[in-house]
């Protein structure tokens, strides 16, 4: 639970709040700033120490000018150098992955908002002396200026440090996948047991039946997040109305992530058993579209708010340009297959769909997500295609998926990690007559180290799907249908 709230209240710092670098700043500048001038106007602090505050004041506006221009200075021209490397890199990374590099690091917010806030610090005092000429706020000053020589001396040669680090290609890997990790805890909380469906697939509406379309009435961008607890308002407003008793289902039609269109893009269909009247269905869309505009939520860039691709999507970004010859840098695509291993291994253990989707489900909402076979082959299938001339390359995929298959105890999940690899017809690309025919540009050490890869990776799914017959999970799902989607079970028929 406290996880939980920790979680949500930092998803409002990065993503509700938008500059929060500037945002920190003016509140620490005025917060304090205000606080101390008003603490000087009322009491003279000139009596209690004895000094000449006028001139002390005089003197400290030197140095304090010193000190801004100084910061000033030396935060343009970092963050200048910032962005330049920023715009090199994205030959390596493309601008989708640092985009928000600046943005989402919360720590490089704070560093933002000590600089611009000890500028604000500084100045407020100068600008409150023109309005008050005869009290020079002179605690306010020469705070202001122990926290620019604070930045200085201190933050900055420690932004400087962060900087180098987390602009690592490892680091923004890294915290990739730590995002997405977060994202999948909250997303999918309950792992998958026996008992439980096989699979997810989304749910088909019957072309006979009578449908209400709710367009988009946003301005075109995407789908960035959809509030379901206020979703559920959706069934209960219908179900109590004059055509409660015709309404069967709710049905979400884009997947977060997805590009939406303004008066073009269908959000909901909602489905009736009968025909209902022209003028029920005026009444019907006025209420529903104050309740998509209260719970969907469109931006111009895509987030990792509910959206677990959008993260891959970054990952295989990073790995497909590093083998690209313009960059020739196979290391990071290695560094990047394992990072989206870890990811997908973490869902292959997990009950789809998500915890909120299963809610809905029992309140006549049908929730549009991703299913882990889609998954899978948003996570692999694009690096293969690219990079399916590099044995290195290739092994590492096999090797990502081969290292998951011991934790699967999903039928269907271990059927879509086989199905994967088995898809990629490795013995068709790399075998002895290619070799001798020069077709391909490798060793024959290499050669052979693919066929024992894929011989490894066959013998440890066979282990797998050994135990999970001595467990009787096969024998289980071959008698016994859990979902009442006939997609579902005409899919779970065919494992």
């Amino acid at each position: 639970m406290i996880q939980k709230l920790k979680y949500k209240i930092k998803k409002i710092f990065i993503h509700q709040l938008k500059d929060l670098g500037t945002f920190l700043g003016a509140v620490y500048a005025l917060v304090i700033g205000s606080a101390l001038m008003v603490l000087e106007y009322t009491i003279d602090f000139g009596i209690y120490f004895k000094i000449n505050i006028f001139d002390t004041y005089s003197r400290l506006i030197t140095v304090s000018n010193v000190l801004i221009s100084i910061l000033i200075g030396i935060s343009l021209t970092t963050f200048s150098v910032i962005f330049v490397v920023m715009q090199l890199a994205s030959s390596q990374f493309s601008p989708r992955i640092l985009r928000h590099f600046l943005i989402t690091d919360f720590k490089m917010q704070k560093f933002i908002g000590l600089f611009v806030g000890t500028i604000s610090l500084c100045v407020l005092p100068q600008l409150a002396s023109v309005f008050f000429y005869q009290r020079p706020f002179l605690l306010t000053l020469f705070v202001g200026s122990l926290f620019a020589f604070y930045g200085l001396a201190w933050s900055y040669p420690k932004m400087i440090t962060y900087l180098s680090v987390n602009m690592n290609v490892s680091s923004i890997t890294n915290r990739i996948k730590i995002d997405m990790m977060e994202e999948i805890a909250n997303l999918y909380p309950e792992n998958w047991t026996v008992g439980k469906n096989l699979l997810y697939k989304r749910a088909i509406i019957h072309p006979d039946k009578f449908k209400i379309q709710i367009l988009s009435p946003f301005e075109t961008g995407y789908l960035d997040s959809v509030n379901y607890k206020k979703l559920e308002k959706l069934s209960e407003f219908i179900l109590k109305s004059d055509v409660g008793s015709l309404f069967e289902n709710a049905y979400q039609k884009p997947v977060v992530g997805e590009f939406i269109m303004k008066d073009t893009t269908t959000l909901l269909a909602l489905v009736f058993s009968e025909e209902i009247k022209p003028s029920q269905i005026n009444i019907l869309k006025q209420e529903v579209n104050i309740i998509v505009k209260d719970t969907f939520k469109v931006a111009q860039f895509r987030s990792h708010t509910q959206d677990i691709n959008f993260g891959v999507r970054k990952l295989v970004d990073i790995a497909i340009k590093a083998i690209s010859p313009a960059v020739n840098d196979p290391t990071t695509c290695l560094n990047c297959i394992d990072q989206i291993g870890e990811i997908a291994k973490e869902l292959a253990v997990k009950e789809f769909p998500s915890a909120d989707s299963r809610t809905l489900g029992s309140k006549k909402i049908q929730i549009n997500e991703f299913n882990f076979e889609e998954f899978i082959d948003f996570c692999y299938d694009q690096i293969f295609q690219w990079g399916k001339q590099d044995p290195t390359v290739v092994k590492r995929i096999i090797r990502s998926i081969r290292i998951i298959l011991p934790l699967v105890n999903n039928p269907f999940n271990l059927k879509i990690l086989i199905q994967q690899v088995e898809e990629m017809d490795l013995l068709e690309i790399y075998n002895l007559s290619n070799y001798k025919n020069g077709n391909l540009k490798i060793s024959k050490e290499k050669l052979i180290s693919i066929e024992m890869e894929l011989a490894n990776f066959r013998q440890k799914a066979l282990r797998q799907i050994k135990v999970l017959e001595l467990k009787g999970i096969l024998d289980h799902y071959e008698t016994n249908h859990y979902s009442t989607n006939l997609v579902i079970i005409s899919a779970e028929r065919k494992q």
